[in-house]
């Protein structure tokens, strides 16, 4: 007599899986043959093995993810562009993971100790850009490719905020994740040096492009590293500065690791990176108890920075953004771009225009999915170069103002755990500052590599304030 056995969800779901790509294979293999046919199965397994790496191995393969992120730039201009898809099917399978991570947590009737008002406030901010409420009232935007870019580009980092809270073993995966960007930041520092020394001439004979990776602020070449331009070069290197800086006691390799990031930073001549280093070094300051001068020194760094932020919204730029492979845009009135684009209708600033109307989705828009060739569509969007001006045109001052509330939720978790002793609490703080002053003057919080890397790292150091010992340091001394 046979017996018939159950089988429990997560493996249905296993099995289930296994059978459709299966399927899958079968049929891409009938239709195209052993060739293209094999293209789209073959990237089915990768995808399959990546959501188990990041299941049973997330320490090495988060490590891994952050160092390849922090290198794909470069290896798309030396190898192929088609790699910049790579980055979407990474971020989708780190996703899929946390999903699987979850769902055995709850089988096993284990809680998730994630900050619920953390995931209801991600949730908002991505259902108020999957719905495009203003777009659909506007008129200005449907469900479009621009609608496509702009929620692909908008919820991929927020998810790997959740993904870094969802991981297993979060204390020894942001040990891990840590030395790769601390890593990843010196070798860029080390080809940003290199730059110096080459040229412009050089760069361009190379392969980069002038106005794109190489640019210049008056007879000086502005180092870019193994990124795409000068800026996402200075918040790489400002990140690996605030685990640095913010994990405890410096020691002489601490030191000489600050000296080398530094250099790096003096070479890109990215004037809001000496601000958002003053407020680092103003965390560093109340981290080792001098709290009213540390308040001092952070003042100084809001200070500057908005007198930098009034300065340069009304004075002409000579700034260069990208707007199509073969067209670059010179800004010359913030001002008057953030006005373009939120719009004079006031029943528009309550919702937005509507999901990729402006910014990085609309010129994404332009452009295949891997960023390669330009598609067919006709308009170019309007640029907006500051993060904040761009949510607000999606999805409103109501989605601007979720945003806002996350940014607070985080920082008040961080301090609570920076209060507690735990060092990752005080590094969050300084990611933090770096999101939100980067996010005043580029439309930053879309940007590859940098806001996939913090917002990862963000989750990952806050996993470990819920940790089985959140007292322990989740970050020895000894990087």
């Amino acid at each position: 007599m046979r017996r018939a056995t159950a089988l429990p969800l997560i493996d249905l779901g296993t099995v289930a899986l296994g059978v459709f790509f299966t399927l899958l294979t079968v049929m891409f293999v009938g239709r195209y043959g052993t060739g293209l046919g094999l293209a789209a199965p073959l990237g089915a397994i990768l995808f399959v093995a990546l959501v188990g790496a990041f299941v049973f191995r997330p320490h090495v393969t988060v490590a891994a993810t952050i160092g390849y992120f922090a290198f794909q730039p470069a290896l798309r201009i030396y190898g192929s562009e088609m790699l910049g898809g790579t980055k979407d099917m990474i971020t989708m399978a780190a996703v899929a993971a946390a999903a699987v991570v979850i769902v055995e947590r709850r089988a096993g009737r284990r809680g998730w100790p994630a900050d619920r008002p953390v995931l209801i406030l991600v949730a908002f901010l991505f259902a108020l850009y999957l719905v495009n409420i203003g777009g659909n009232l506007s008129g200005a935007s449907g469900y479009d490719i621009a609608w496509f870019h702009g929620v692909r580009l908008f919820s991929e980092p927020l998810f790997l905020l959740v993904v870094g809270l969802a991981l297993p073993n979060p204390v020894k995966t942001y040990r891990w994740a840590v030395r790769s960007l601390i890593t990843a930041a010196v070798v860029a520092t080390a080809f940003g040096c290199v730059q110096q020394v080459l040229g412009v001439h050089w760069l361009v004979a190379s392969g980069y492009t002038y106005g794109k990776q190489v640019r210049q602020i008056g007879p000086y070449l502005r180092s870019f590293g193994t990124l795409d331009e000068p800026f996402s070069y200075a918040v790489l290197l400002l990140l690996a500065l605030a685990v640095v800086l913010l994990r405890g006691r410096l020691r002489p390799s601490g030191y000489a690791l600050v000296a080398f990031l530094s250099l790096g930073l003096v070479v890109s001549f990215v004037r809001t990176a000496a601000l958002i280093a003053l407020a680092l070094i103003g965390i560093a300051i109340a981290q080792r108890g001098h709290t009213r001068f540390a308040v001092f020194v952070v003042l100084i760094a809001v200070t500057g920075s908005a007198l930098l932020f009034a300065f340069t919204a009304g004075a002409t730029s000579t700034r260069s953004v990208r707007i199509s492979p073969e067209q670059f845009l010179t800004l010359h009135n913030r001002t008057g771009l953030w006005r373009s684009a939120l719009g004079d209708a006031p029943s528009a600033w309550v919702l937005g225009r509507g999901v990729g109307v402006v910014g990085t989705a609309s010129q994404r828009a332009r452009r295949s999915l891997t960023g390669g060739a330009t598609t067919t569509r006709r308009s170019a969007g309007t640029v907006v170069d500051s993060a904040y001006p761009e949510v607000a045109a999606d999805i409103g001052f109501v989605g601007l103002a979720i945003l806002l509330g996350l940014f607070g939720r985080l920082i008040a978790l961080a301090w609570n755990a920076a209060r507690r002793g735990v060092s990752s609490g005080w590094t969050a703080l300084g990611i933090l500052a770096i999101v939100m002053f980067d996010a005043l003057t580029r439309e930053s919080l879309t940007g590859f590599p940098t806001a996939y890397i913090a917002m990862l790292l963000l989750g990952l150091a806050a996993a470990t304030w819920t940790a089985d010992d959140p007292r322990s340091d989740p970050l020895p001394h000894n990087v």
